[in-house]
């Protein structure tokens, strides 16, 4: 039995049956032993089972051939792919798998290993295709990788966004290219290589077989190399995301397999070339991001390749040509073209995607009713206009999206819109849209965003509205809507996020008339109901824990705000502006809060000043009664203030030196109070970063400081109607931002500023009601008052005439407003008793309002689980 026995271990090999196919008898014993080594690789590592799709499969008691993941092919395991298997950890018994001596394919992609790549690896050296792309290695590539000199696809790839990266220092691109004379396809996305364009282009010339080249946001930098079009066989050339700040060489022409390019973000700049248009090959084109980089389109084949095509945000100008039939996927957003759309789009039959926004087209509007196979059609900040016929939409049962926003479109909303089958996002906002709403239209069964704001469209909401079970935004705000309308009807929309209504003729009822529906509130991050007559604080907000933005302005709610709007823990902003509320409930000075923009204004609020948010950018508690001394030490309390206005109260005392130590104002307003003593010593140092600073209407005394700095960033000073005297500061001239200077009402006893002629910028000069003297008159060497529109030097003791060369100077009050500018209108120059103060009122009033940019979205510090990300409406960074 043992002689038999022996005989039969040693015949084992070749009597064996196999029942793989793949596997030939005579290679069985090696077989099993690879087997064994791919249990063994199995109990080694770490991974989830309820996730694998492979490793939890591979069976003991199975012709390992039959497992999923690997291949073999005569006996031996050439194939191992573990890509998406959640494995975790160290490759730990790394001699296991490094024994697959016959492997030439290894695909380890999408892990996380979190060590470094073992460098074993080269034991492989049969390899062929190597895939360890987003595998959660990190730390550099090790010297003993570069020994595999049969790989033909090389893959080590990682998203933007992945936490562990790989860089390839030392050794360097150079020496990891030198022995892959075989690559054809290499893929080092994400990879940190720092490497000069001299460099890495020298290294990719000897890979003359390459065809895919992929290697954006590996921090290289540029110019793009001319040698680059002698990889004559390329079909992908990825290198978007590095710091190349070159133009384009013409020579890339000269690759004529070439299917995509891509060079998004890359800071290209030049002209870009019109042939790379025209390759013969070309499907795939993206240049985008790249601000400084100019260009136009050439005249396109009628059967050219290019199917998906994308210039946003760079300098790209002209008219979209006649002929672009065949492309699919279009975005020129962000650019400055500019003409008719053409009747050619007409025929872009294959098109899925279009979005032209941001441009200077005029005209009107194209029928897409032929591009049955359109997603998204954006056309948003253009200068578009005429009515929008129904018919260009009907057919579209594709469509996803549609921005039309920031155009001058007219006519009523086209019914087709609201019967598209699979519609998503309607935004008409900033039209001229004008009409009804149909009741019977609003039938989109998976509409999720409605945005029609900033439009002329009146009568009742449709109530239809809120039978839309997928609305997510509803932004009818700035129309003429009107009736009443149950607030309560928002508890039919379980996933509305934003609700937007201000600024009709609406009356919105916030008292349930359904006391017994036991259906919640939906869950807002928006609830914009200014002007709404509301009359109270909807008691629903209470529970909103999620809310970002609140605006309740102009709805005549009287009596307390509540303790609890300060406990909303995300929310951003909050407008109770236009009121009547007397007082705050509680006490708020160490009340912690993420308010970014804060309006309390034009109510009745009285006492000291409330709390003040440390995170706030942007606060108003004017037009109210407020009645305190302001605290010492306020500056400090608002390190991150931008706009601040505490106009028109009653507050006294001294205004507080700390707020040298907000640092980040950029206007001030203390305006029409009890304020005594002299301008404080900020006044100069802050300069360098205020643009407005309005002390007007107090009681300050002695000298306006003569100390500004040659930064001064001043656009407006407004020190009038206060008891200031001495000279008005000739440092004043450092400030050549300044457009308004207001000393009017003070008793400064000087001679006529004419070193304020230096300004180029000054716009308005009032120094009516003080006690200046001598004769009106500047040599013209002073300055040419270029942009002066008005001047009040009413009631003070200026003796002799005006001179008549001055008034000639004085050549920006002759224009016509379309000259000038619409943001100051007609102005004038006063030196008699003529003067209207509203005038000036108005004025000051409206260039704070341009002072306040437009507000951005803030997402800092908020979970992204509550932002609502499909909203139109931007919040707020002033300034």
């Amino acid at each position: 039995m043992r002689g038999n026995t022996l005989l039969c271990f040693f015949l084992l090999p070749f009597l064996c049956i196999n029942h793989n196919a793949n596997v030939f008898p005579a290679n069985a014993y090696l077989l099993g032993n690879e087997c064994s080594m791919l249990l063994l690789l199995k109990n080694n590592l770490i991974f989830n089972p309820t996730i694998s799709k492979k490793l939890t499969l591979w069976n003991q008691n199975e012709d390992c051939c039959q497992w999923n993941g690997v291949t073999c092919k005569e006996g031996r395991v050439v194939a191992l792919d573990l890509s998406e298997e959640s494995i975790s950890g160290r490759l730990l018994n790394s001699t296991v798998l490094f024994g697959l001596q016959y492997l030439q394919s290894l695909n380890l992609a999408f892990n996380n290993f979190s060590s470094v790549i073992p460098s074993e690896l080269c034991k492989l050296n049969n390899l062929r295709y190597l895939n360890f792309s987003n595998a959660g290695f990190e730390g550099q590539i090790p010297n003993e990788m570069f020994h595999l000199r049969r790989l033909v696809i090389l893959d080590l790839s990682s998203s933007i966004s992945s936490p562990h990266s790989l860089k390839l220092d030392k050794p360097n691109i150079a020496m990891l290219l030198q022995n892959l004379t075989e690559i054809t396809e290499l893929y080092l996305d994400g990879i940190t290589i720092s490497a000069k364009g001299q460099e890495w282009f020298h290294a990719l010339s000897s890979l003359h077989n390459l065809r895919v080249l992929s290697m954006s946001s590996c921090n290289m930098s540029g110019p793009i190399h001319a040698s680059l079009a002698k990889l004559l066989s390329l079909t992908v050339l990825n290198l978007s995301n590095n710091s190349m700040s070159s133009s384009v060489p013409d020579s890339l022409t000269n690759l004529s397999n070439l299917v995509i390019l891509q060079l998004r973000s890359c800071g290209l700049n030049g002209s870009f070339p019109k042939d790379i248009f025209l390759m013969p090959s070309l499907e795939v084109l993206d240049i985008s991001d790249n601000q400084h980089l100019m260009g136009s389109f050439p005249n396109f084949q009628p059967r050219g390749s290019l199917r998906d095509l994308n210039l946003s945000e760079t300098s790209f100008t002209g008219k979209l040509p006649g002929a672009i039939s065949n492309l699919k996927h279009i975005d020129i957003s962000y650019c400055q073209f500019n003409g008719t759309l053409p009747s050619s789009m007409l025929e872009l039959i294959q098109l899925v995607y279009l979005d032209l926004s941001s441009n200077n087209f005029s005209g009107t509007l194209p029928s897409f009713n032929m591009s049955k196979n359109l997603s998204y059609l954006s056309l948003s900040h253009n200068s578009l206009t005429g009515v929008l016929p129904s018919n260009h939409f009907e057919g579209l049962k594709n469509l996803v999206i549609i921005d039309l926003g920031f155009n001058f479109f007219k006519g009523t909303l086209p019914s087709s819109l609201l019967k598209l089958p699979y519609l998503r996002e309607l935004k008409l906002p900033f039209n001229q849209l004008t009409g009804l709403l149909d009741e019977s239209v609003m039938t989109s069964p998976t509409l999720e965003m409605l945005d029609l704001g900033s439009n002329n469209l009146e009568g009742p909401i449709p109530l239809s509205i809120f039978n839309l079970r997928t609305l997510r935004v509803i932004q009818l705000n700035l129309n003429k809507f009107n009736g009443t309308l149950q607030l309560d009807m928002i508890r039919r929309l379980s996933n509305l996020t934003s609700l937007c209504l201000s600024h009709n003729n609406l009356s919105v009822d916030i008292y349930s008339r359904y006391e017994r529906d036991p259906s919640p509130f939906p869950v807002l991050r928006k609830i914009m109901l200014a002007s709404c007559k509301l009359r109270g604080i909807p008691s629903f907000v209470k529970n909103q824990s999620a809310l970002l933005y609140l605006d309740l302005a102009d709805n005549e709610i009287q009596g307390t705000i509540p303790y609890w709007i300060w406990q909303l823990e995300y929310l951003l902003l909050l407008d109770l502006s236009k009121n009547f509320l007397t007082k705050l409930e509680g006490n708020f000075w160490n009340f912690s809060s993420n308010l970014m923009l804060l309006d309390l204004s034009s109510n009745q609020l009285q006492g000291p000043l409330p709390f003040l948010p440390r995170s706030v950018n942007y606060m108003d508690y004017s037009n109210n009664r407020f009645n305190s001394v302001i605290p010492t030490d306020i500056g400090n309390r608002l390190p991150f203030v931008k706009v601040l206005y505490l106009s028109n109260n009653s507050f006294q005392g001294q205004i507080p030196e700390s707020f040298l130590n907000a640092s980040s104002l950029l206007l001030l307003d203390l305006s029409r109070n009890n304020f005594d003593g002299t301008i404080p010593k900020f006044f100069a140092e802050l300069s360098s970063t205020l643009r407005v600073l309005n002390f007007g209407g107090n009681k300050l005394q002695g000298y306006i400081p003569d100390t500004l700095p040659t930064s001064c960033s001043l656009q407006l000073l407004d020190l009038n109607d206060n008891l200031l005297e001495g000279t008005i500061p000739t440092s004043l001239a450092y400030c050549q931002k300044l457009q308004v200077v207001n000393l009017r009402r003070n008793l400064l006893t000087d001679k006529f500023p004419c070193f304020l002629s230096k300004i180029s910028t000054l716009r308005i000069m009032d120094l009516q009601l003080n006690k200046l003297h001598g004769s009106i008159g500047c040599s013209k060497s002073r300055g040419d008052w270029e942009m002066l529109h008005m001047v009040d030097v009413a009631f003070n003791n200026f003796s002799g005439a005006i001179p008549g060369a001055l008034l000639n100077n004085w050549k920006a009050m002759m224009r016509d407003n379309d000259n000038v500018g619409p943001e100051f209108g007609h102005l004038f120059i006063d030196i008699t008793d003529n003067y209207n103060p509203k005038d000036f009122k108005d004025l000051l009033l409206h260039l704070d309002k341009t002072i306040v940019a437009k507000l951005a979205k803030i997402v800092a510090n908020v979970p992204r689980s509550i932002l609502d990300e499909g909203s139109s409406d931007t919040v707020f960074f002033p300034l």
